[in-house]
């Protein structure tokens, strides 16, 4: 797999806790410093590279796989980060340690920092920063990367969706727009964008499936707290 930025990198060493030491690949183009802020002015950004062919034969949420991990265990299972901010806003403020832990793992989905509709403009733009600044480290160090889109409004579509390449394997979760028209409504504009303008191969779903998706390029899984929810446990 091609590794990107090639020709501007910075070597440095981590490690995950207790675990073995890597050598970790820094794009010197990624501002990775603490918190993962946005910068005062956004520098061109590479393009994403290719991603066509992956395809997960599981998930296993971030907090789950730490878990496991943290007690020897490695599933073969794709790291999706659909879950409360909170419970992995450890990688925005540690990369590199995070960076180590997820190369022992086949796949990963890149984060999911939510990008909310009554959000600032610096506030949503800053959330898909994140994102897309943790998915380049990670091709960087030849972590597998499938694309998460997600998106607010049409107005975040330039920094949210058309940020990643066409016929690439993207991943779209819907759980969080359960109950609330307006999120469904614009999920539903931002679906129809991804779809027009990505041509994406193969999208991931993660959470229930929504009427008049195109399956005929979807794999489904899923969410076990929404499936819980469904059977009253």
């Amino acid at each position: 797999m091609e590794i990107p930025f090639k020709d501007y990198v910075e070597i440095t060493t981590s490690r995950y806790r207790s675990g073995e030491e890597h050598q970790i690949i820094v794009p010197t183009k990624l501002q990775l410093n603490q918190g993962m802020f946005l910068p005062d002015s956004l520098k061109e950004q590479d393009e994403f590279i290719s991603n066509q062919g992956l395809i997960p034969n599981d998930l296993i949420g971030f907090n789950a796989a730490r878990c496991e991990y943290n007690h020897g265990i490695i599933s073969n299972s794709c790291v999706h980060f659909y879950l409360y901010d909170y419970m992995f806003r450890c990688i925005n403020n540690h990369p590199l340690r995070y960076t180590s832990m997820l190369m022992s793992y086949p796949m990963v989905i890149s984060p999911d920092n939510s990008v909310y509709l009554n959000w600032t403009e610096h506030e949503k733009r800053q959330s898909a920063w994140r994102n897309q600044q943790i998915a380049r480290l990670w091709q960087a160090n030849g972590i597998l990367v499938i694309y998460n889109v997600s998106w607010a409004g049409p107005d975040s579509y330039s920094y949210c969706i058309h940020v990643y390449p066409k016929h690439c394997v993207i991943a779209i979760n819907c759980s969080g727009i359960r109950g609330d028209p307006d999120a469904i409504y614009f999920w539903y504009q931002g679906y129809e964008e991804v779809l027009k303008t990505l041509e994406p191969s193969l999208i991931i779903r993660y959470g229930d499936k929504m009427e008049g998706e195109n399956e005929e390029i979807s794999i489904y899984f899923n969410n076990p707290i929404l499936t819980n929810l469904h059977h009253g446990r």
